[in-house]
């Protein structure tokens, strides 16, 4: 898992930020064309030190369906079956989410980090 999110105190905010290639989401069902949010699992980084793998709850694209600023998408294009199936391809480049996106049933980050 090479998704990052590094708490940023200053803002509140987690920036999701996908580095390499392979740290890309890949085959996101419905993300190439309908989706406008989606579940991003990524490695959560507060203060240099690593807390292991959390999940956010981002916006990927805004109401008139462009992607949002800070997010790339692309179509993976033709498969063999269910090409009913918008298949997608997500990367993040230093993209700011709220404290309150992470998905927290077992972990929390207070306001104050």
């Amino acid at each position: 898992m090479q998704t990052t999110a590094t708490w940023e105190p200053s803002s509140g905010c987690f920036i999701i930020h996908s580095p390499t290639t392979l740290s890309q989401k890949y085959w996101i069902t419905n993300s190439a064309v309908h989706a406008q949010w989606c579940v991003v699992f990524a490695q959560l980084l507060m203060g240099g030190k690593n807390q292991g793998i959390h999940g956010f709850l981002v916006r990927i694209r805004n109401d008139d369906m462009t992607p949002c600023k800070g997010v790339t998408i692309y179509d993976m294009g033709h498969k063999i079956g269910c090409n009913g199936v918008d298949n997608g391809q997500l990367s993040f480049k230093q993209y700011a989410v709220p404290r309150e996106a992470l998905l927290n049933a077992f972990s929390e980050v207070a306001a104050d980090g």
